[in-house]
């Protein structure tokens, strides 16, 4: 799903959405279990604990060979999280608690309700309510040795192009990882756009890093397309369609597997 932009802000929807279902689904069961002992907060705090960290382990696991450490394995900060496995596990921990205290059910009953409209109904409102996709500008960018390359030239496959700066942290740290897996033909070609640098700085940073004449790599040197998509900061990762249509904007530094999810999603042939 696309973020949401509230003014300069881009905020990630799905969390915003938890959080809202979350606290409306709380408000509903301490109304529903007024004047009834135990109280329910602890077995929602424990459904949404059980409900997140299976939707961690299943998508850890279903792209196990992308994360080379067990810190990585535990940073949850990619948003990597397979919803499929979660909601299932949240609601067998209302139902033991029900089971387990029947005063309760009707209250948890219901609060598993209120949050899964938030959720599923916020998802598909913002989803309808999303401006029509903005197709590839018709810009052209130039790769290290110089030559014109336009970009909608690059229309007909999944595309991935990342936007990034040579003086931005997280963009060196999450560069190694973009260079070996457009190396590795992940199903999407993968498109590395630096904004505003100069030819000599990211040729110096690329000989670095061992990847010296990076063919994937386009200089923006006007910045174009962190203009054209509003980009509120780098490193900034588009994922287009083979039609050239914006799918996902992911803002922020990225994991080798929430890289592969999103390929997947565009319809590219990620293993």
């Amino acid at each position: 799903m696309m973020p949401l932009r509230l003014g300069p802000l881009l905020l990630p929807s799905a969390p915003l959405l938890l959080l809202l279902g979350g606290w409306l689904a709380d408000m509903l069961a301490r109304r529903l279990a007024r004047g009834v002992a135990p109280r329910p907060g602890p077995a929602l705090l424990a459904a949404l604990l059980a409900g997140l960290l299976a939707a961690r382990v299943a998508f850890v696991l279903r792209w196990y060979s992308q994360y080379p450490t067990l810190a990585a394995m535990l940073d949850p900060r990619d948003l990597g999280f397979e919803p499929w496995a979660g909601w299932p596990v949240a609601a067998l921990v209302l139902l033991a608690w029900g089971l387990w205290r029947a005063p309760l059910r009707r209250a948890l009953a219901g609060a598993f309700a209120a949050a899964a409209l938030v959720v599923f109904g916020g998802q598909a409102l913002l989803t309808a309510l999303q401006p029509a996709p903005r197709p590839l500008p018709a810009l052209t960018l130039r790769d290290l040795q110089g030559r014109p390359v336009g970009l909608r030239g690059l229309r007909g496959q999944p595309l991935v192009i990342n936007l990034w700066a040579t003086w931005c942290p997280p963009c060196r740290r999450e560069l190694p990882m973009l260079l070996a897996q457009a190396a590795g033909h992940p199903g999407a070609r993968i498109v590395l756009a630096d904004q505003g640098d100069a030819p000599a700085a990211v040729d110096a940073l690329l000989r670095s890093l061992g990847h010296a004449g990076a063919p994937e790599v386009l200089l923006d040197a006007g910045r174009s397309l962190a203009a054209y998509y509003e980009a509120p900061g780098y490193p900034t990762t588009l994922f287009i369609r083979a039609d050239g249509s914006l799918q996902r904007m992911y803002v922020g530094e990225m994991s080798a597997a929430t890289l592969r999810q999103g390929i997947r999603a565009l319809g590219g042939a990620a293993p």
